[in-house]
């Protein structure tokens, strides 16, 4: 083409742009327009303004180069506004299906709730409740007791308060019992939990001062006992997560450690951090003391999650003496460290369905681990049907640091496929689905996914196929 038939080539174009802009409605038009009304009663006329006014800039930008013949097509407009707003109205936070086969997925919101125990609670949280109203004296209560009923008929222990996650509430407690003093922590137990918070630094911001004891692989109780000084507040004992220490190791068990403390006039304090309030032997995995067990040894207070064993929201249980429980609770830190009315409402639900014995029944969890094999293998069949995905023998996990080295038997679907494609695929579908990846097999771990959700993912099967 020669340089005079190109420039007359662009002059067409560019006037064809400029014929097609003068066509272009005002914004005030195009928003009052039919097609425009179902979008504005969605997502209201400012959201729909500012992506209109985006829309026509990018759309205006584009007519400099544009094939004559292009016009501005008002239900086009409108069908990409509603996209763009639908993408940015979507909740952040939103439902995912877990088939990795890790049951307490810290990643994922760790325990699922039932509906069932959430109604329950919301009885107590969609209207005003007294969180911290007594209601026989009808003066000011404390939202610090409302727990302790059910804490003390469930674990057996004197007192109880929340606080809003573990690390809370073992930042509270050493504030409270051993600010500027010592507690002494076996080196063994020096962990780091999730997001990078490791116990030597919640011990130092609570104000006091760790006298590491022992070796990282063998502590003995007679390390304890020898370290106890005057500047001692109290032993501390953490249960290791994530990690398991094997080999040439040894660690004192709880009886010594109450007796080293006893004999010494100190508190022993357990950071037990899973919240084991049943036996979990029942399910394949090894057994360990309970919360309630470690209180009748003579464990003076332990501290624990609420959103890993135990099941529900995030919360951080203080259980034991009520002598401490009463310190923590007058001290400065707990108004700051403190829990809402729903955690309060959700915990004590769930803390009376233990204490009723229906746990299998009522807490996801412990439904998905007394699922017997036989009626996963069922539910893959029907899920798997006739496609191309095949069910295979595989192994979860409990998960949220509370048994790290063992493994639960569950069923898994393979889908056949780029395993990484698959993942990023069904990742990014309605609603996300997550597996994992086992010999370059895109897998997804039946254990953990809800059966209401076994449609779902039925259908997502069908569509990639």
């Amino acid at each position: 083409m020669s340089k005079t038939a190109k420039a007359a080539g662009d002059s067409a174009a560019g006037a064809s742009g400029r014929e097609t802009r003068r066509t272009i409605p005002s914004v005030e038009a195009i928003l009052s327009s039919v097609p425009f009304s179902p979008i504005i009663d969605r997502y209201g006329r400012e959201p729909a303004k500012d992506q209109l006014s985006s829309y026509l800039a990018a759309f205006r930008g584009e007519l400099t180069d544009a094939s004559p013949g292009r016009h501005f097509n008002l239900e086009d407009c409108a069908a990409s506004l509603a996209t763009s707003l639908e993408a940015l109205q979507r909740p952040a936070l939103r439902k995912v299906i877990n088939g990795s086969g890790v049951i307490i997925h810290t990643n994922l919101g760790r325990s699922p709730i039932d509906p069932a125990v959430w109604n329950a609670a919301a009885s107590a949280v969609c209207g005003y409740s007294n969180l911290e109203f007594d209601l026989e004296t009808g003066q000011r209560g404390a939202r610090d007791e409302l727990l302790s009923t059910a804490a003390v008929q469930l674990f057996g222990c004197e007192a109880a308060i929340l606080t809003n996650n573990n690390a809370a509430g073992t930042l509270l407690l050493l504030a409270s019992v051993a600010a500027k003093r010592e507690v002494i922590v076996s080196r063994g137990e020096l962990v780091e939990i999730g997001g990078s918070f490791r116990i030597p630094d919640v011990i130092q911001q609570g104000g006091a001062k760790l006298h590491e004891v022992g070796t990282t692989n063998r502590t003995r109780a007679a390390d304890y006992a020898v370290a106890v000084t005057r500047r001692t507040a109290a032993i501390l004992r953490v249960h290791r997560s994530n990690f398991d220490i094997v080999g040439f190791t040894e660690t004192p068990t709880v009886d010594a450690l109450v007796e080293v403390s006893r004999s010494s006039g100190i508190p022993m304090l357990y950071d037990e951090g899973s919240g084991r309030v049943v036996d979990l032997s029942r399910y394949g995995f090894a057994a360990e003391d309970t919360i309630g067990q470690l209180l009748a040894r003579g464990v003076d207070v332990v501290t624990c999650s609420t959103d890993k064993l135990i099941g529900s929201t995030q919360g951080g249980l203080i259980l034991g003496s009520a002598a401490i429980i009463n310190r923590c609770r007058r001290h400065p830190l707990m108004r700051a460290l403190r829990a809402g009315k729903e955690s309060y409402a959700l915990i004590a639900e769930t803390l009376r369905i233990f204490a009723s014995g229906k746990h299998e029944e009522r807490i996801p969890i412990y439904r998905m681990l007394a699922t017997p094999l036989e009626v996963l293998r069922r539910r893959g069949e029907s899920i798997a049907g006739a496609t191309t995905a095949r069910l295979s023998d595989t192994r979860g996990v409990l998960g949220g640091g509370t048994t790290p080295s063992e493994t639960i038997a569950s069923i898994g679907i393979e889908l056949p496929g780029n395993a990484d494609a698959l993942a990023d695929r069904l990742r990014r579908s309605d609603p996300p689905i997550v597996g994992r990846i086992v010999e370059d097999r895109f897998t997804i771990d039946l254990r953990t996914v809800l059966p209401e959700e076994d449609s779902i993912l039925k259908e997502a099967i069908l569509e990639l196929a």
